[in-house]
């Protein structure tokens, strides 16, 4: 007699009321925070200070455990959710300044330059969870926002130079100029930033194929031909892990956005060399798995003649 199969205990999962709970945490926050601005009392202002100090990291605490316990997809989506805020504040900021043309232009001047100095000042960080699956739209995506931002603040600054006092027979050489400035910018800015895109994506799949072909031969070749085949695997690792720390849409190491976050890079290094000191051992397919999921994100935007 066979003893039948113990069921798996059922796991409970956190209630909704968390998310209510911290949902109304927050909009007693931002309550509070309007009520502070627009009151003069400083007793009032520090209480509702205190308060919000308070009720934000409550809100955190109660809703953690429902959003940790939530599938792989609504992770992605959560926390691709700063992300998506930031978008539209860069939107409502444009439409803002937008609105106070033609009569308004150095107010408007001045709030795309806004735009543009908080983009280029880092905006909202990326969210580094699901670093190799958000890699394809994070290739498009940023240059997309830097073009955009470059375009605001040049926008901006013309609107600046409309708002100054210029003599009526100027005024049309003046707003031609101003026009042909925006248009040679977009149009500079968008060729230069997504030609970048493409050779980092070309460069990105090239030398994580090798990497992985590279690891392919080591684990399979004989154990005499292992010492240059480890040479081989560490030079192909070493253009890769440079490749890796360039930025997306910019030159510039201090601004833009990473190919995949530098923690994300520390992990694949430590496979990496972990598979050429052990050739087939589980960390180098746990590698060729990664350095595949690289590559298929870089797919569509391969370009060998960019």
């Amino acid at each position: 007699m066979s003893a039948e199969p113990v069921p798996a205990p059922s796991v409970a999962l956190p209630s909704p009321w968390r998310l209510w709970a911290a949902a109304s945490g927050i909009a007693g926050t931002a309550v509070l925070a309007v009520v502070a601005v627009g009151s003069t009392s400083a007793v009032l202002f520090c209480g509702s200070a205190v308060l919000a100090a308070v009720l934000l990291p409550a809100a955190y605490l109660v809703a953690k455990p429902w959003f940790v316990a939530r599938s792989e997809r609504w992770h992605r989506v959560i926390t691709f959710v700063p992300m998506t805020a930031y978008a539209w504040a860069l939107g409502l900021g444009i439409v803002v300044a937008v609105s106070l043309l033609p009569d308004r232009p150095m107010e408007a001047g001045f709030g795309l330059l806004t735009v543009w100095s908080f983009h280029i000042g880092g905006g909202v960080s990326e969210p580094r969870s699901f670093a190799y699956e958000r890699l394809r739209g994070r290739l498009t995506w940023a240059a997309a926002l830097h073009v955009n931002a470059m375009v605001y603040g040049t926008l901006g600054a013309v609107c600046l130079v409309r708002g100054l006092p210029v003599p009526e027979r100027y005024a049309t050489p003046v707003f031609a100029t101003s026009v042909s400035v925006v248009l040679g910018v977009a149009g500079v800015s968008a060729l230069r930033v997504f030609l970048r895109g493409r050779k980092l994506a070309t460069e990105l799949d090239t030398r994580a194929q090798k990497v992985q072909r590279c690891l392919e031969r080591l684990s399979r070749c004989p154990v005499a031909e292992r010492g240059q085949r480890r040479e081989s695997t560490e030079d192909a690792w070493d253009d890769l892990h440079r490749t890796l720390h360039n930025k997306v849409e910019t030159g510039f190491h201090l601004y833009g956005t990473f190919v995949i976050p530098p923690e994300t890079t520390k992990e694949l290094r430590a496979l990496v060399e972990e598979a050429i000191t052990d050739p087939g051992a589980p960390a180098h397919h746990e590698a060729v798995k990664r350095l595949s999921a690289l590559r298929a994100a870089c797919e569509s935007k391969i370009d060998t003649v960019a």
